[in-house]
């Protein structure tokens, strides 16, 4: 499972320099585009289809199952699959029942560190976020976010700026609809 956390970035310049003090590696940089789509019979939002296509690469399907903790967007099982013709897909999926939430258009910057892979988001009409995840089983998750919390904290993130939500609920508070 996929255990994340997130944060509003209050000062991206700040954020940088304690990475770079924790010799914190950079993986890639890319601009991500993520189209999510829901089964219009699932209303309690059991699982989550993307469509994500990264610029000047290969395309990835995934499928998100939820949380089994009500309203928690901090942990999925998840799998992931390349897929050649992403707009084929999308229309296939549009045509057979499912219904666009929304779209995440982001630029990327990916880290790793000690298990851990950290994700500086600079999204279109949200703003700045790091995401830090682990991949874990469900009891190890309260371990997983309390290191991912003390990470946080040591590149200088506010405990309190600390966000328990998705990029997509997030987006869609923001374009004030419910999925």
């Amino acid at each position: 499972m996929e255990i994340e956390i997130r944060s509003r970035i209050n000062n991206l310049d700040n954020l940088l320099e304690e990475i770079e003090k924790l010799n914190i590696l950079k993986k890639n940089e890319e601009r991500q585009i993520d189209t999510y789509f829901k089964h219009i019979n699932d209303i309690t939002r059991k699982m989550v289809i993307r469509v994500r296509e990264i610029m000047g690469k290969q395309s990835i399907l995934t499928f998100k199952g939820a949380s089994p903790v009500e309203s928690d967007d901090t942990m999925w099982a998840d799998f992931d699959t390349p897929i050649e013709k992403p707009e084929v897909l999308k229309s296939l999926l549009l045509s057979n029942g499912y219904e666009l939430v929304c779209i995440i258009d982001k630029h990327r910057q990916s880290f790793e560190h000690n298990g851990f892979e950290i994700n500086i988001d600079n999204i279109k009409e949200l703003g700045s976020f790091i995401e830090i995840e682990k991949q874990g089983e469900s009891e190890e998750r309260k371990q997983a976010e309390l290191e991912i919390v003390s990470l946080l904290k040591k590149l200088g993130i506010n405990e309190n700026d600390i966000i328990k939500k998705g990029y997509v609920p997030l987006m869609l508070e923001k374009i004030n609809t419910k999925y």
